[in-house]
């Protein structure tokens, strides 16, 4: 058990740091000027949403605690509809529509467990990864590009109701 949160928490380290990574050159995509970091800011978002789609298809499936498992619901509706948002902001003509290594390993990893086990590695991860979320909003939300501004400025007061609602959830677990 311990390995298993080890590796876990270790994966998430690395998705951290890989996620830290900004260029700042000047591109234009649909007539809005934007930069590297604008892109990149999306792309993340839109991975890390789909992790969180797919993580919570799992807590669906391995979880037998009904808050987790509601939580789980919500959180599809929720990151579904924040990558259909993502995509309306055109900054990038390549759409993110796959998972990569790090994101895939933690889903693996996250995949072997059941029961309690799953449900706390499953919130833990939720409230990781709404932490570097409402980082990077806010962050975005200071952006002097208004679209990716404004969207940012939308999107933070939900990721913050989420975050409080994921350690609310994960403090209740055994």
């Amino acid at each position: 058990m311990k390995r298993i949160m080890g590796l876990f928490l270790g994966l998430i380290a690395l998705v951290s740091i890989q996620s830290c990574e900004s260029n700042r050159k000047a591109n234009n995509y649909n007539g809005v000027a934007t930069d590297n970091t604008n892109v990149q800011f999306v792309k993340n978002a839109a991975e890390l949403s789909m992790t969180n789609v797919k993580a919570s298809g799992l807590a669906i499936s391995n979880s037998k605690n009904q808050q987790v498992v509601q939580f789980a619901k919500a959180m599809i509706t929720d990151y579904t509809q924040l990558n259909d948002e993502l995509k309306k902001l055109k900054l990038d003509t390549t759409a993110v529509d796959t998972i990569v290594g790090e994101h895939q390993l933690i889903l693996d990893s996250l995949g072997m467990l059941h029961a309690a086990q799953f449900d706390k590695s499953y919130m833990q991860l939720m409230i990781s990864n709404h932490e570097k979320q409402v980082s990077s909003f806010r962050a975005a939300s200071q952006d002097k590009n208004t679209p990716v501004a404004d969207f940012a400025k939308k999107i933070t007061p939900a990721l913050n109701v989420r975050l409080d609602s994921a350690r609310v959830i994960n403090n209740s677990l055994k």
